[in-house]
């Protein structure tokens, strides 16, 4: 080897890629530049940095004799991990499969996509076309006409995404956080009876709220979903929104909402995928958070709680025990939903019945066992007779004037039923030491939210999980004695406005309201005997015997 070849140095001069993408089109024409600009939301930081976006790039293409701007395509406050709500993304996507765009400018990756996999499939989509639209991201100096550029873009494209895992998951842990320290967001824009003040405090909305406790004493009185939301339309009462037609599911959900009772219930829903935003019913996804006394209350935790056994006394009358049969809350009759047959369980139905006697044709209406009226498919045997309305009527109210001249009788009873469904000592005593407990863990809870830094931990995580997990099964113990402790509280409540009524009333006709608020369910057996449950726990069983001479009803 030569003393020149050992001291000769190699440098290697790389072949440019050249895209053309500086220069005219080959026919002499301009090259038809976009611009796209995004951030991903509306805060006044973002908006600044879209606004300079769109400007730079309008000044870089204008500075260019070989191009000209076909348009700015920019999307304000809107999340690159999909491309679904993005209008000017597919406008612009669209107009280059139209041949009215040769070349795409964009300040980086993120920018234009953070799925790895919308980016590059539209990437290819747009390689593809006749002529090629090609994209240029000004931040990581690539062109993806260069046959070299795919590799990077994969991989950078790949970290983008990941960017956007990870600040989804930072975000989610710093919202569980805040509800974790008791801090809820409770928009009012659109819901029925709350406003919110110029400082964020959270008012009633009196003239609104009215619409909500009448929902709810309506719902109390007997009347279904339907029926309410009929008559709010009828009266025309605003809903949430201001329109003045109510339906039944909107009704359904202001009896529902926790937060109509002062509390909120925080992280009903989840976000499952953070590139779809796809959200969920939270069904044991994630833990939810039960905050106490976040704003006003518009009615009593005494009436909500009401309200919710109501709607479940009705849910369970869709099937009984054993599943075996369907029914729908009616409230068409006042007899509808109560009674149900002492044979096989059916619910019992109302009737428009015919008759003859001494050739004379009337009409008259009757409860019977739906099963021996031929409405149940799934059940042939049984042959309940059935009763009519008026009889029913009188045996109830032959039934509550012996109650009201055997008072003490009816006391009697009423409290045997109640001690039956009492917690004893030690159950009594073990449901405060639950809630003493249960208390303990939600300070610790509140406590370890309130010490922890800004970012996950995950000795924290850990910590978190086991007292979750803790409360989780004190709660469950404590729900189970505090069912049995309800239906005491239920029975004595009901025993106190059944003495009130047979103290303060005169019962001679019948009062289809008395009768729903005092009934609990009734029975119906063979030879017409008919067992009524009372609220406050006491059974009484008469005969409605049939008259000889039917009353003559209208057809």
């Amino acid at each position: 080897m030569s003393e020149y070849q050992n001291q000769s140095r190699v440098r290697i001069i790389p072949a440019k890629a050249r895209t053309g993408r500086m220069e005219e089109n080959p026919d002499g024409q301009k090259k038809r530049i976009a611009v796209y600009a995004r951030v991903s939301t509306a805060s006044e930081m973002q908006s600044s940095s879209y606004d300079l976006q769109v400007a730079h790039y309008t000044e870089y293409v204008k500075k260019n004799p070989a191009w000209t701007l076909v348009d700015v395509y920019a999307d304000e406050g809107i999340s690159g991990t999909s491309t679904k709500n993005r209008t000017e993304f597919n406008r612009m996507i669209q107009d280059c499969e139209d041949n009215r765009i040769d070349y795409i400018l964009t300040k980086s990756i993120s920018r234009f996509a953070r799925n790895t996999i919308d980016c590059i499939s539209i990437l290819r989509r747009l390689k593809g076309l006749k002529p090629a639209v090609g994209v240029y991201f000004e931040k990581e100096n690539i062109d993806t006409l260069d046959s070299k550029s795919e590799l990077f873009l994969t991989i950078l494209s790949s970290m983008a995404q990941e960017e956007s895992r990870s600040v989804s998951e930072n975000t989610k842990w710093g919202v569980q956080k805040r509800f974790q320290q008791g801090i809820v967001h409770m928009p009012t824009t659109f819901f029925l009876g709350y406003d919110t003040m110029e400082d964020g405090e959270i008012v009633i909305d009196e003239e609104q709220a009215k619409v909500v406790r009448r929902i709810f004493r309506e719902f109390l009185e007997g009347k279904g979903c339907p029926t309410i939301a009929k008559e709010l339309t009828r009266d025309g009462m605003k809903t949430g929104k201001g329109n003045t037609t109510w339906t039944s599911d909107a009704v359904y959900k202001i009896i529902k909402q926790e937060k109509y009772q002062g509390h909120c219930l925080a992280q009903k829903t989840v976000t499952t995928c953070y590139l779809s935003h796809r959200r969920v019913r939270n069904t044991d996804i994630q833990p939810q958070y039960y905050v106490k006394n976040t704003h006003p209350a518009i009615i009593s935790e005494e009436t909500f709680e009401a309200a919710q056994q109501e709607l479940k006394r009705r849910s369970l009358m869709l099937r009984d025990p054993d599943r075996k049969y369907r029914q729908n809350y009616s409230n068409t009759g006042t007899f509808s939903n109560h009674f149900f047959c002492g044979e096989c369980g059916r619910p019992v139905i109302r009737r428009r019945m015919t008759s003859s006697r001494k050739g004379e044709k009337y009409y008259f209406t009757a409860w019977q066992c739906r099963v021996t009226a031929g409405a149940d498919p799934d059940f042939k045997d049984c042959k309940t007779s059935y009763v009519q309305e008026i009889d029913m009527e009188k045996a109830f109210m032959t039934i509550v004037r012996e109650m009201k001249e055997n008072l003490d009788e009816t006391v009697e009873d009423a409290k045997t039923a109640i001690a039956q469904a009492s917690l004893s000592p030690p159950e009594q005593a073990r449901l405060e030491e639950l809630n003493g407990q249960i208390e303990a863990v939600n300070d610790r809870i509140s406590n370890l939210a309130a010490k922890e830094s800004a970012t996950s931990d995950a000795i924290y995580d850990a910590t978190l999980r086991h007292l979750i997990y803790e409360q989780e099964i004190l709660q469950q113990e404590r729900d189970s004695l505090e069912e049995n402790r309800q239906e005491q509280v239920y029975l004595e409540k009901h025993l106190q406005s059944l003495l009130d009524i047979l103290e303060a009333e005169e019962l001679e006709d019948f009062d289809g309201k008395l009768f729903k608020s005092i009934i609990e369910r009734g029975i119906i057996c063979k030879e017409r005997i008919v067992e009524f449950h009372f609220k406050c726990g006491v059974k009484r069983t008469i005969c409605a015997k049939v008259r000889k001479t039917p009353k003559k009803e209208k057809a």
